[in-house]
């Protein structure tokens, strides 16, 4: 369990640094292990595709996303640590060849133009202000009918996290319009439900959206 308080968990799960880095994100894999392969599972990764995956801390769940053959996979990831984290367990599952982490940001994607096919985002949606810059930069990068996951904790439950003080919280409803603005049409739409403990170690009963759209 991370004994943290409160805000300085929160600035560990937006950009882990610093020595508790590893293991904030150990943390994190425990913690949305769950929302992670619900969020996998709807985004049903073909053979062939090339797969973004925002935020993905150490790349735990990246051999989930690469199960389906000549599927190929990138991290953009703002942690320094966990980019060296995740490539070198990348190297070590066998994926180097079709899988990479590069650190970058959201806001400024360092792809081209239409060069992805699937887009997953697991709670990280509370580190974008504004919804828009980043969800105009995942509709550059995807191609038309490209598809996007993400995967978010519903307001009402987020309010309820000490440490979720200072994230920007977003409603399902809003989501759902700014991906329509961002040329995105929404096709799916989950609710995740589970009791267990979060990364403050406490146990709790967890809400989570899952959307799934695709770009027009």
């Amino acid at each position: 369990m991370l004994m943290l308080d409160a805000r300085t968990l929160a600035a560990q799960l937006r950009q882990p640094h610093g020595e508790a880095a590893l293991a904030v994100g150990e943390s994190m894999n425990r913690s949305n292990g769950a929302l992670n392969q619900a969020a996998i599972a709807l985004l049903a990764v073909a053979p062939g595709e090339q797969v973004l995956e925002i935020g993905p801390g150490n790349a735990a769940f990246a051999p989930l996303l690469l199960q389906a053959s000549g599927s190929r996979y990138v991290g953009v990831e703002l942690s320094r640590a966990m980019v060296d984290a995740g490539n070198r367990h990348l190297a070590a599952s066998g994926l180097a060849g079709r899988a990479v982490l590069r650190e970058g940001d959201a806001h400024a994607l360092p792809l081209a133009d239409a060069c992805v096919d699937a887009a997953l985002a697991v709670n990280t949606l509370y580190f974008w202000p504004n919804l828009a810059p980043v969800l105009d930069e995942l509709a550059r990068v995807l191609h038309r009918g490209g598809r996007l996951c993400l995967a978010f904790g519903d307001a009402g439950f987020m309010r309820s996290l000490p440490f979720a003080a200072d994230f920007e919280l977003h409603e399902l409803d809003a989501v759902e319009l700014a991906l329509r603005v961002s040329g995105f049409s929404v096709t799916a739409w989950r609710s995740h439900r589970e009791c267990t403990a979060g990364n403050d170690g406490q146990q709790r009963e967890k809400h989570f959206h899952l959307l799934l759209a695709q770009r027009r």
